[in-house]
């Protein structure tokens, strides 16, 4: 279980819910618009929402979501976020997984987190008729550009790299790329070689004719990171101990977190 002051924990389950809206989950909250607030990584709000999860809706309308998604999900970069996770944020995180919902994901999404439950007969009508809510695939493409390029590129990292190069004066090398979209430096250093060769990147890696360009990421592998500072730095009973732990944290390519803690500047 994870011990945040209940300010924190109840703003971060709003805005986790805004982000699902983005993509598609039809809860009572404004969406967060990517053009506004910056690119929401669907794998990285994966593991936020599993760090985060209650006894909600989001059990029902989650594992619809992936059910009907899964042709679009990235389940190496999945795996990769979920086997760097601390120890006790993956027993977090196995703990609001383990639930009959999750048990009719399919394999693929299964054997990411270990899970082996079935779900019940009246657990696949309850989430077929919570499918029935989402919004269309149409739909979320015009709303997170993740989702949109990886229709476009194919589920895998180049179509996300691409994504991140949409980012205004993105100023990245490869290995940071690379950590951001949690894989090895080779892939990216080989997708961005291909990328100058075709000249859809100039020797900068900046995007020649950028359009449609984004203020940065709302959740990413960065938010995730955070989330863990914020975690630990919570355990401390020291308010000195405390402030000292969040100056670790980086707001870069995290929106997400910048907005959390809007309301606990003491802590920064």
């Amino acid at each position: 279980m994870i011990n945040l002051p209940e300010k924190i924990e109840t703003r971060a389950r709003f805005m986790i819910r805004s982000a699902w809206v983005t993509m598609g989950i039809p809860f009572d909250v404004p969406m967060v618009n990517e053009k506004r607030e910056g690119i929401i990584d669907v794998e990285a709000l994966f593991m936020a929402t599993f760090l985060f999860m209650g006894q909600d809706r989001m059990v029902t309308d989650l594992p619809a979501w992936i059910i009907r998604f899964k042709d679009i999900i990235n389940h190496q970069k999945l795996k990769s976020m979920f086997k760097s996770c601390p120890e006790k944020n993956k027993r977090t995180i196995y703990k609001n997984l383990n639930h009959d919902p999750f048990g009719a994901t399919p394999g693929s999404f299964k054997r990411v987190f270990g899970l082996k439950s079935l779900p019940s007969r009246e657990m696949i009508q309850t989430i077929e008729r919570r499918s029935s809510k989402l919004n269309s695939l149409d739909h979320v493409a015009q709303t997170s550009i993740m989702l949109k390029n990886r229709l476009l590129y194919g589920t895998g990292f180049r179509a996300d790299l691409i994504t991140i190069t949409q980012i205004k004066n993105i100023k990245m090398n490869g290995k940071q790329l690379a950590t951001l979209l949690c894989t090895a430096d080779s892939t990216i250093s080989r997708i961005l070689n291909d990328l100058r060769s075709c000249k859809f990147l100039d020797q900068d890696n900046e995007r020649i004719g950028l359009a449609n360009s984004y203020p940065g990421m709302f959740i990413s592998t960065q938010t995730i990171l955070n989330l863990y500072e914020i975690i630990d730095a919570e355990e401390f009973r020291s308010e000195e101990l405390k402030r000292d732990a969040y100056k670790n944290i980086s707001f870069k390519n995290d929106r997400f977190c910048m907005q959390l803690l809007s309301s606990f500047a003491s802590r920064l």
